[in-house]
């Protein structure tokens, strides 16, 4: 071999040994990157679980709630039953053995992703729930089969001194409760959001989850409150004073059978940003929407129609600062209706796997 060959051999030599020195750390660095992106992945999925039992949870607890607005509706809560009660009969609703979704709960509390705060008040709430429910269904037994015929009402007055308390500690836990778990459940979203861009890019699907997360946004800013329950009596008392001038709002309130909450002021500030954001994730959507319309469905005008009715709703908000919620009830109505509405289109788009909290 010449001495231009022998040379030439070596240079080949010593580049074939960078080739495969840089195929041998790309490819590490390309495992590196799938470990990384299956340890996400996985990450999504642990918080994806936690946070739907916890909705579960918030869900089927509800049943206890629904209870007790029923007995509320027909007792008086400061002096208890007396027997003579005009509507008696409506009596409470059974509550259903949950206690396996509850066990599951417990332990989902010890899972990751840490959530301390949310996780602590998860465990009052199941507590003061386990405490009062036991006392509530022996209250729906009593007056499901009339006992209080045959003694007087004295297990009824009794058994209306162990609900109040009880009843009032678990409707306090509900609301802590819900006031850790909605902020863990958007960002759950955000998470699941990101997960699905990485994996197939501003798809279809991302454009569903990305613009119904920030829809969540907005309506996360409406009041929280829980209206109160009409007693038969107040409903009675509206109803004879219904007449030719009774304003609309009014009769929708009778037909609720709850008194809307007082001096409910909306965040303006909160709101604000919340809408900026949801308007330029339907921006996005839109242009998406002009160019791959197929596969949308009903979907595909309902962020619009949201955007509409919320910006309409923006307005006297804006003027009174927040401080007439109630007062919006039309518009409030028509963006409520529009929500839910496309909520549930969003589903089969989205292929969302976070459930949705009220």
């Amino acid at each position: 071999m010449t001495a231009a060959g022998v040379v030439q051999a070596r240079l080949g030599a010593i580049a074939a040994f960078f080739i495969k020195r840089l195929i041998a750390g790309t490819m590490a660095a390309m495992a590196a990157m799938l470990i990384a992106q299956s340890a996400a992945a996985q990450d999504v999925r642990a918080a994806i679980q936690k946070a739907n039992i916890y909705i579960e949870v918030a869900k089927m607890t509800e049943r206890a709630v629904d209870s007790w607005d029923r007995y509320a509706s027909w007792v008086n809560l400061k002096t208890g039953p007396t027997g003579k009660e005009r509507y008696i009969s409506y009596g409470m609703y059974p509550i259903y053995d949950i206690s396996g979704l509850l066990q599951e709960a417990r332990r989902v509390t010890g899972l990751k992703p840490a959530t301390p705060k949310l996780d602590a008040a998860i465990k009052r709430y199941m507590d003061a729930y386990e405490a009062a429910v036991p006392v509530l269904n022996r209250a729906n037994d009593y007056y499901d089969r009339k006992g209080y015929r045959t003694d007087g009402m004295a297990e009824g007055r009794a058994l209306h001194g162990q609900m109040v308390p009880l009843a009032n500690a678990f409707l306090a836990e509900r609301e802590a409760m819900l006031r850790d778990l909605r902020p863990f459940v958007r960002e759950v979203e955000q998470q699941e959001v990101g997960a699905i861009e990485a994996r197939e890019g501003r798809s279809r699907a991302w454009q569903a989850a990305h613009v119904m997360h920030a829809a969540n946004r907005v309506v996360d800013t409406f009041p929280r409150i829980r209206p109160t329950p009409m007693s038969a009596d107040m409903i009675d008392e509206k109803m004879r004073a219904i007449g030719p001038t009774t304003p609309g709002a009014k009769l929708d309130e009778i037909i609720s059978g709850v008194v809307p909450p007082q001096g409910v002021v909306i965040d303006m500030k909160r709101f604000d940003a919340a809408m900026k954001a949801y308007a330029e994730a339907v921006e996005t959507f839109d242009r998406f929407a002009a160019e791959k319309p197929d596969g949308l469905k009903d979907f595909k005008d309902m962020p619009r129609r949201l955007l509409n009715g919320l910006r309409a709703l923006q307005e006297p908000l804006a003027r009174n600062q927040g401080r007439d919620f109630g007062g919006s009830g039309p518009l409030v109505g028509q963006v409520v209706q529009t929500y839910f509405s496309m909520q549930s289109a969003s589903r089969e788009v989205s292929q969302s796997q976070v459930r949705h909290l009220e």
